[in-house]
């Protein structure tokens, strides 16, 4: 009996959707928005159709990720579908660690661009920077290529080699192999020099905030019993991370004004985000160093310094990245980062 009733709702299912889908095709789509349940009995239908007539065998777990990976990537270049797989590729990399060649990427009409070229990595060793168009892997074109696609074909075990076509600028393109290594990503890199404090912010990952902190009491110690002149804060090719660990780092600077004000899908509710009580520097001069491979966190950071003039801006134009993105686990072990919020 229990068969019986699967049976029946199986194809109740598939005979609703195969009666729908003749019925959006009649309508020309004039209401081109349905319901939730119409859109997952139609779901339901194609995928049905694909399973069982589809030239090769093919799986329903492959059919929902490529529908989720579809749904999330049409929405914005940052949304995305997150399987296990690489849900803890971005947990290693937010924790400073992974195996790759170190480089910050997004992709734009339709190939792999270089936001940054992480410090010390087989990118940046390579000569790879800001702004270079990666058209080839393996030699194979990646032109359509989603980010998570993109992001997983550049990582692979340490030790292994790829083979990257890259076109820069007007100049022919040119063909690079670099070496995969574990990216050990220390956030933070400071010294100081004629009585000047420089702190290097290379990510934004989950202890850059308390590393900041340490690095600039080391400073203070190292220049006492004067003061330092001032502090250099280097942002470039700092292509962002974690967005609490850019409150942390403009809150270091910053004595009780906004920090950053985040608008959600209702425009007229804003959030604002205000910086504690206190400079951490107390007051001295700061100048900020960005260029077009400072993005999304280290955007806010500058902007929230530049805004209430405690800093100078030094550097060319930013990458433009003003939005936010959560990242929801899923109870497969994946993951789906959502574009929720966009900050200004």
């Amino acid at each position: 009996m229990a068969r019986i009733r699967t049976v029946f709702s199986i194809a109740f299912v598939y005979l609703a959707a195969l009666a729908y889908s003749v019925v959006w095709a009649e309508s020309g789509q004039n209401d081109p928005d349905i319901s939730l349940k119409d859109a997952s009995m139609f779901y339901a239908y194609v995928a049905d159709r694909v399973h069982r007539e589809y030239v090769d065998p093919i799986s329903n777990t492959k059919l929902l990720e490529g529908s989720l990976n579809g749904m999330l990537s049409s929405l914005d270049p940052h949304s995305a579908y997150l399987s296990p797989e690489k849900f803890k590729e971005v947990r290693s990399q937010t924790e400073g660690k992974f195996a790759g060649i170190g480089l910050e990427i997004t992709v734009e009409d339709g190939y792999i661009k270089v936001i940054s070229a992480m410090e010390d990595a087989p990118g940046q060793k390579a000569g790879l920077s800001t702004g270079d168009l990666i058209i080839m892997i393996d030699k194979k074109p990646v032109f359509g290529i989603s980010n998570i696609d993109a992001s997983k074909k550049l990582r692979g075990k340490p030790g292994s080699v790829v083979h990257l076509v890259v076109r820069r600028g007007e100049q022919p393109p040119f063909e690079v192999a670099i070496k995969r290594d574990i990216i050990n990503i220390k956030p933070i890199k400071w010294h100081i020099e004629d009585k000047i404090g420089y702190v290097r912010i290379v990510n934004f990952t989950q202890n850059t905030g308390f590393e900041l902190n340490r690095a600039i009491t080391e400073i203070m110690k190292s220049a006492a019993p004067e003061k330092p002149l001032g502090f250099v804060i280097d942002l470039r090719n700092n292509a962002g991370g974690l967005f609490d660990q850019a409150i942390e780092v403009a809150d270091v600077f910053l004595d009780q004004v906004e920090i950053v004000s985040i608008r959600g899908r209702e425009p007229k509710k804003i959030h604002k985000i205000m910086a504690s009580k206190g400079d951490k520097i107390s007051h001295l001069p700061l100048v900020v160093l960005i260029n077009g491979g400072s993005a999304s966190s280290s955007e806010i950071v500058a902007g929230a310094l530049q805004d209430h003039k405690r800093a100078i801006i030094v550097g060319t134009k930013s990458f433009g990245k003003g939005s936010v993105q959560n990242v929801v686990p899923m109870t497969n072990g994946g993951a789906i980062k959502l574009t929720t919020a966009l900050y200004y």
